[in-house]
């Protein structure tokens, strides 16, 4: 995040606003002297034109820039002082408005520093301890809401009042013309639409303040009781009798996801069934994969969080950590759907709140790496660091082959147990390190982790010694083995898992598939944009042409009227040319527009964008995205994707519309004044939906291609 530019919007632009409140407020009280002066003025011309009339109702009296009766000044005298006390009605709106500019501006300026300065100091006091950083972000989200709301509100209602300030000061005694009152006008509009985000803004208060309710944890697998898991259940015991740590309530076992825990509220599916209290999550595949010492060591640095009261942490912070995030996407998404004006209102906000996230997310990151690294360290005083080290790269080894294998057995939808299923893929695979596989990160539903190499040096294994172990051959009846003794009903715990993941992914895959077919089946046949527009082409050539004429006439003047020319011929010449040339540029484009008019820019088909320029069509799986701009017209263009290669342009006739190609930014352009199809209009964002439902289409087609080989 800029931190100037976080600076100017919500300090400097609002100091702005309050120095030019009470620039408006000096105006005011000018006016409401020149005001008075001028109610003087009218009292004493009254007076004497009343004496004038008196003696001779005939007279006459001289203004500026002519001579009236003095009657007829008399009563424009009248209709003068008719519209004073509006005038003065007026001026009194002004100065009432200047101060609370002034007000309003200094408001959000100070709400601005406040906030920068609070999360500031809030960030470095986070970083002493676990306890401080919930102390200050619990208080700081509780005032961050009020924060981006109150800070939004303040600077809309100041431009509003600028703007009708500014409004109002166009007003004058005497007839106002046409262009002050739309003026006038537009300004009122814009000022209620910054009113209108106000309402905006005061209703997401609402919705934010209502965001900081955890909401249960989604887990999928099969909750097991000391009964039906005797062998886990005794030996997680032992391990969180070792550690001094509380033992988990719950137990759940899937197929999916790694070791964690939890004490947050909880749903199980598919069952759906309602957990509270400690929850430890077990993925059953690793139970047959991972040694006992290697199980003792991930579940022991799990366990270890109950016993350092971890999760009580993550009970208390994680829910108002998600709630704040929610509360940006809320205002975020507030923020899209508003319109120009609203939305430069409201970014200032939306902003400070990821500057806000962000100087918290440092302090975040810091305690989960050191908390982390105590539950590795608890973990391997339960069975020693090599165990440990050894678990953590068998995790990372084994995780990709798990992933394609059940991906691979789900969508054959054949085995009934897939943990044996897995492990028969799994057996002669020859396992290696991923290069990558010291600077990820393992996956877990609430906290970050330090990296698998930061990990591994806390420990203090040799990488050789930990890599050898972590990829060593999978044993298959030794890994089944192992499960088996782990549970009472082995067989019907791996069928249930077994058949309940199959079952999601059938329908995960139908699903999928059915969206697949619903874009393909949106882009059929082929469609033609061009420009359109002929009526404005030729209306803009004939109107053209009087103006030619006219340039024509000047520069005729000399010889056709020498007498009434009092410059030279070469200034009328010169005249005359600037004329024409102008109205022949006109008339040019007016030709032009009427020549593209009916020109087809770009022909969408299946597979390609044709541009009319393009040596060759250019294929959709070039493309990478399409976007519209608006700028002198409507501007497509087509981001390529970096493997794709440049197209070549090819010349064509005048009139016909072309792209550019822009090498260094990989980029097609093809500009238009509109966009129409069968010589009918459609608004840019249908345009864009129909050249992006091309390009899902297409790739969409290709994986249903693929799925079918």
């Amino acid at each position: 995040m800029n931190a100037l530019k976080l600076v100017a919007l919500l300090v400097i632009f609002p100091l702005v606003l309050a120095a030019l409140g009470g620039w408006e407020r000096q105006r005011a009280d000018e006016t409401t002297t020149a005001m008075i002066d001028y109610h003087i003025n009218v009292d004493i011309a009254k007076q004497q034109l009343q004496a004038l009339a008196a003696k001779d109702p005939a007279a006459k009296v001289k203004l500026v820039d002519e001579t009236i009766g003095v009657q007829l000044a008399l009563s424009r005298l009248a209709k003068i002082e008719t519209e004073l006390p509006i005038a003065h009605r007026v001026n009194r709106v002004m100065r009432g408005l200047a101060p609370w500019v002034m007000g309003l501006g200094l408001l959000a300026a100070g709400v601005g520093v406040a906030a920068l300065a609070g999360t500031y100091w809030a960030g470095r006091r986070a970083r002493r301890s676990r306890q401080r950083l919930l102390q200050v972000f619990s208080l700081g989200s509780r005032l961050l809401p009020y924060v981006l709301v109150s800070h939004g509100v303040a600077m809309a209602a100041a431009v509003a009042l600028v703007l009708s300030f500014e409004g109002l000061a166009m007003w004058h005694i005497g007839r106002l013309g046409s262009g002050e009152v739309k003026l006038m006008a537009v300004l009122g509009v814009v000022a209620a639409f910054c009113l209108y985000s106000i309402w905006q803004l005061l209703k997401q208060l609402r919705h934010m303040l209502g965001m900081f309710t955890p909401e249960p944890l989604e887990m999928y697998g099969q909750v097991v009781s000391p009964e039906q898991a005797p062998g886990l259940w005794r030996h997680v015991n032992e391990l969180a009798g070792s550690l001094g740590a509380l033992p988990p309530d719950h137990i759940v076992v899937s197929l999916a996801q790694g070791f964690y825990v939890t004490s947050s509220d909880a749903v199980v599916q598919p069952a759906d069934i309602a957990l509270q209290g400690r929850t430890l999550h077990v993925p059953l595949l690793y139970l047959g994969l991972l040694s006992r010492e290697e199980i003792g060591a991930v579940i022991g640095h799990e366990l270890a969080h109950f016993a350092g009261q971890d999760t009580a942490y993550s009970l208390r912070f994680l829910p108002i950590y998600d709630g704040v995030n929610r509360s940006l996407e809320a205002l975020w998404n507030a923020l899209l759907a508003s319109d120009f004006i609203q939305g430069r209102l409201m970014r200032p906000s939306f902003m400070f709140g990821v500057f806000f996230m962000q100087r918290f997310d440092q302090a975040v990151n810091h305690w989960s790496r050191e908390r982390e690294l105590l539950a590795d360290a608890a973990g391997a005083r339960l069975v020693g660091n090599a165990a440990a080290a050894s678990a953590l790269l068998r995790v990372a080894v084994l995780q990709p082959h798990i992933e394609d294998s059940l991906l691979a057995l789900c969508d054959a939808a054949s085995a009934t147990d897939l943990p044996d299923a897995v492990f028969g893929a799994l057996r002669g695979c020859e396992l290696q390190l991923p290069p990558e596989t010291l600077e990820i990160q393992q996956a877990h539903p609430t906290d970050s982790h330090p990296s698998n190499g930061e990990r591994l040096q806390a420990l203090g294994v040799s990488l050789d010694d930990a890599v050898r172990s972590a990829t060593r051959e999978v044993d298959r009846d030794a890994a089944n083995a192992q499960i088996d003794a782990c549970f009472s009903a082995p067989r019907a715990l791996r069928e249930q898992l077994s058949g309940d993941l199959i079952e999601v992914a059938v329908v995960e895959n139908a699903e999928h598939t059915h969206l697949l077919e619903t874009m393909v089946a949106s882009a059929q046949g082929e469609h033609a944009l061009h420009e359109g527009g002929r009526r404005g082409a030729v209306l803009m050539a004939v109107l053209s042409i009087p103006f030619v004429l006219l340039g024509l006439w000047v520069m005729a003047q000399p010889w056709l009227a020498p007498e009434r020319m009092k410059g030279t011929p070469l200034s009328a010449l010169g005249a005359g040319a600037a004329i024409g040339s102008i109205a022949l540029i006109f008339l040019w484009l007016g030709v032009r527009r009427f020549k593209r008019a009916p020109q087809i820019a770009l022909r969408l088909t299946p597979e390609h964008f044709v541009f009319a320029n393009l040596a060759q069509p250019l294929p959709i799986e070039h493309i990478d995205s399409v976007t519209l701009q608006f700028m002198q017209g409507i501007w497509v263009t087509v981001d390529l994707t970096p493997e794709a290669p440049l197209p070549e342009l090819r010349k064509t006739a005048f009139g016909v519309p072309g792209a550019r190609v822009n090498k260094k930014k990989r980029q097609v352009l093809l500009q238009m004044a509109q966009l129409c199809i069968d010589n009918k209009k459609i608004e840019p964002y249908d345009g864009l939906v129909l050249m992006t439902d091309y390009v899902n289409a297409s790739l969409a087609r290709k994986i249903l291609q693929h799925r079918e080989d």
